[in-house]
């Protein structure tokens, strides 16, 4: 706790317990498992209002933001104790885990800071919480819902009183009250967090539900066919066995490590490039991002190392580099995809040298040719901010440092950017290739990592260097001359003083935090709790065995965390916006979908992946396709992916739906060679078999909501296709299904991935 002293939470238990039978309406049951929605204590069996105290005077609503009793004049504001069940913290875990949060009668939600967590002496399966009143909550402000959350897990939803009793938002379930139980709940011993991840190594643990969400984070999405599809292959192995059978599966091209190959380099004129008889699809096989976009689709759709394509397409979003900055040629991007996939499951480290000294990264954020003349700061500026530490001094759990004052602490400033500026000198690109056209003219070497070049004397800037927490780089001296002795000293310099600027990046105290906050964001949820992030941290930090950065052992933390796994994830806050690729992949997988590949380029059609905001491996900015750290207006999250999202882009995601399963997209060559389709024909046997709208809805709910659609607009849908009638039984069988799909599809319930 901070800057609060509480008093003895004995006297304040005893008047509770002591009381507990009062408030009786049966026995709840809480085994230990996956998943338990908490359940905060209300006074009976028809009230809401809330079993909660002032936390110092103990007294009960209506609660003034300021307390009476104030121990600490620098904090006067209440804290309030609530009384719960479920609450399933694993071994060790702090009340970072926890979160609550209160909605008043105009419908402001106001986060309350979560101070103790602990259970009540002799009475292990009750837990007290304690929280403090956000600043905002003043004057009358009439009672507000709180709420209690917990790896993604929602509590019901309790009432208080905050300046005086009455008003505030209408009860989630009217006159129903959740009072403590006649007997108190046992105590559960908790499971430590490698406990809790070795039950997924039997196949039988966890239900269909979390393997389908297991395989939209993991994957691209389930696949049902052929046989049962990716969906059995999790369920026969386990997720435990089945992230180890990915971290082993080849990719397709030996050659590169990656599921690209290595395109040949092209003159920087499409003119030259595409000499008249050229082939009519030259320039956008070698000047357009379309045999990488094509192909990237095709992989997702086909090939077995979805977990490889979905952790580097995370990283390609953190660390991304523009085809429309790179003159459009696939030559000069593949290599930094290929660094991606190489990486994905190897270390951290590897990644930041790799892409330091990636070709298409030199050329994109201006690293080849920097020189100590005139350094330029583009590529450590970045590296900083956004590949690497970020902008703000991290705990281990990402949450902020704050100083004495509560402000953010910066991780770095201007003279460390100039540093790092400093280091990235002298490097350029390697010899050029010669032209695969005419086997004469030379082109620029895009496809090797960039060398210090024969003038590096002349370049790279040798002086001493103070980096990251005052880490001295040291100068070369007098080897470093400039003779031609002093060339091959500087190289020799400039690589040992690269590699030390890596480590200091790698080793910095932000490095796993920040990496896991942004690989939780793409994989599972936007806004993860900080113990969430602390635990994949930790994994950074130490793989069991003494290494750090390791990509698998980060992977696994979490895929396997409480906060990624389990059937439902009620928590308003839990999950992201399905971005385009996502959206359109989880689609397809689930309805069997075969494509060409071509999926992002426009045409005639409206709804592909460009008319909905995004162009793959073409990113607007250094801040990929939309800002990570974007904020979600009105609120206290981050919603990322709603950067893309807008009126327009909204009708654009449900008209590619639309067109997706009403007619497809057809074949067009050369461009769409065979078009995009999907098969729903299983879906449409349910009602040629004899089934009911009602059957074909649950199906659906299954296999595209793993059973989250809510009941109002599961009975919506019903009600809508049971409206569509045609005197062609095979016709109207096609006519409810293919809306059925449609209205799930474009639903909110579904567009927000939980």
């Amino acid at each position: 706790m901070r800057n609060r002293v509480f008093a003895s939470p004995r006297p304040l238990l005893a008047i509770v317990l002591a009381g507990l039978v009062t408030f009786v309406c049966g026995a709840f049951n809480n085994a230990f498992g996956v998943q338990a929605n908490p359940l905060l204590f209300s006074v009976s069996d028809s009230s809401t209002r809330a079993v909660a105290l002032e936390s110092v005077s103990l007294t009960s609503e209506p609660f003034s933001l300021n307390a009476e009793a104030i121990l600490n004049p620098a904090d006067p504001r209440t804290r309030v104790t609530f009384f719960c069940m479920n609450l399933d913290l694993l071994a060790g875990e702090s009340l970072s885990a926890v979160s609550v949060d209160a909605e008043d009668g105009a419908h402001v939600h106001y986060p309350l800071r979560v101070e103790y967590v602990a259970p009540v002496p002799g009475f292990g399966g009750v837990f007290m919480v304690v929280v403090r009143l956000n600043d905002s909550m003043t004057g009358s402000l009439g009672d507000v819902l709180v709420r209690l959350n917990l790896h993604g897990m929602a509590s019901n939803r309790v009432r208080i009183a905050i300046g005086q009793i009455g008003g505030g938002p209408a009860d989630d379930n009217p006159g129903v009250g959740t009072p403590a139980p006649q007997t108190p709940p046992a105590a559960v011993t908790p499971k430590s967090l490698a406990e809790y991840q070795a039950q997924y190594n039997n196949p039988a643990f966890p239900s269909d539900q979390d393997r389908r969400r297991f395989l939209e984070q993991a994957a691209w999405g389930p696949t049902y066919s052929p046989v049962g599809g990716e969906l059995a292959r999790v369920q026969s192995m386990g997720y435990a066995a089945w992230i180890n059978d990915q971290f082993n599966q080849p990719p397709l091209f030996a050659a590169t490590q990656s599921n690209y190959p290595t395109p040949d380099n092209y003159p920087t004129d499409v003119g030259t490039g595409c000499p008249a008889g050229s082939p009519a699809t030259c320039g956008r096989d070698h000047y357009t991002m379309y045999p990488l976009q094509t192909l990237f689709f095709q992989n997702a759709l086909t090939r077995q190392d979805q977990l490889r394509q979905r952790v580097a397409f995370a990283l390609h979003q953190l660390i991304p580099v523009s085809g429309a900055d790179l003159n459009g040629q696939a030559a000069w991007v593949a290599p930094t995809l290929q660094v991606f996939d190489r990486n994905a499951f190897g270390n951290f480290r590897q990644i930041l040298l790799d892409i330091t000294l990636n070709a298409g990264m030199g050329e994109y954020l201006n690293m080849r040719g920097n020189s100590k003349i005139n350094p330029n700061e583009n590529y450590a500026r970045e590296v900083l901010q956004l590949f690497s530490v970020g902008v703000d001094l991290l705990n281990q759990d990402g949450t902020p440092v704050l100083d004495g004052q509560g402000n953010h602490v910066p991780t770095y400033g201007q003279a460390e950017i100039t540093e790092f500026a400093r280091v990235f000198t002298g490097w350029n690109l390697s010899a050029n290739k010669i032209w695969v056209g005419d086997n004469n003219t030379p082109v620029p070497n895009y496809t090797d990592p960039m060398i210090l070049v024969n003038n590096t004397f002349n370049t790279a800037d040798t002086g001493q260097k103070t980096v990251l927490n005052g880490a001295i780089l040291p100068a070369c001296g007098a080897s470093c001359a400039n003779t031609t002795a002093g060339n091959t000293a500087t190289r020799t310099y400039k690589t040992a003083e690269l590699n030390l600027a890596i480590d200091n990046l790698f080793n910095h105290q932000n490095t796993g935090p920040y990496l896991c906050s942004q690989l939780i964001h793409q994989m599972v949820t936007s806004n993860p709790s900080p113990a969430y992030v602390g635990r994949c941290s930790a994994a950074f930090a130490n793989n069991g065995s003494g290494v750090r950065g390791d990509m698998k052992a980060i992977i696994t933390a979490i895929l396997l965390d409480p906060e990624a796994r389990g059937d439902v994830k009620n928590d308003p806050n839990y999950g992201h916006l399905r971005e385009p690729v996502l959206l359109v992949l989880n689609l397809l997988r689930t309805f069997n979908g075969t494509s060409d590949g071509n999926i992002t380029s426009t045409g005639t059609r409206q709804g592909l992946l460009v008319d909905m905001g995004q162009n793959l491996f073409n990113p607007p900015t250094v801040f990929s396709y939309y800002p990570a750290d974007l904020g979600l207006p009105g609120t206290n999250l981050l919603g990322p992916e709603f950067g893309i999202l807008d009126t327009s882009t909204t009708y654009k995601r449900a008209n590619f739906v639309n067109t997706l399963f009403m007619v497809g997209i057809p074949a067009s060559p050369p461009d769409k060679p065979t078009g995009t389709q999907v098969n729903y024909s299983s879906y449409q046997a349910i009602l040629t078999g004899g089934g009911t709208p009602q059957n074909l809805v649950d199906a659906l709910n299954a296999d595209m909501m793993h059973n989250t659609l809510s009941s109002s607009v599961k009975s919506s849908i019903v009600s809508t296709i049971t409206a569509i009638t045609n005197a062609n039984a095979t016709t109207q069988a096609q006519q409810r299904t293919q809306t059925a799909i449609y209205l799930i599809a474009t639903s909110s319930q579904y567009q927000v991935e939980r």
